[in-house]
């Protein structure tokens, strides 16, 4: 991490410390909850971006993988995984198939790499 302070365990209060490097971050496609694209909440206009998708999307597929830093505190042993919104590996958007997105994890996998799922529900 540069550039920034080292994680902070809210429990504790204690630096945590950097465990790994480069552990696999996969965000798998969830559906949305119903609802409005936007609403006004306060004096913002929340957009869910997610429901702009709803009918393209399926269930289960790769939205995308990243990679970040694990870290763990030495006090109670929380763990947090950091560094993981640039850059991102693999998603659609740029590109990659599912086809190659699963590729991906399969050698991961292989390789016997840390993979941590990102889940919203």
């Amino acid at each position: 991490m540069t550039g920034s302070l080292t994680p902070i365990c809210v429990k504790c209060g204690r630096e945590m410390r950097c465990e790994k490097n480069n552990v696999y971050v996969v965000h798998p496609i969830e559906m949305p909850d119903e609802g409005p694209i936007q609403e006004k909440v306060g004096n913002f206009t929340v957009v869910h971006v997610d429901r702009m998708f709803k009918n393209v999307w399926k269930e289960g597929e790769i939205d995308f993988i990243a990679v970040g830093d694990k870290y763990r505190c030495p006090n109670c042993g929380n763990e947090v995984i950091v560094d993981c919104s640039e850059p991102i590996v693999a998603s659609p958007f740029r590109g990659t198939t599912q086809k190659d997105l699963k590729r991906i994890l399969k050698k991961a996998k292989e390789k016997g790499e840390e993979i941590v799922e990102i889940r919203r529900k």
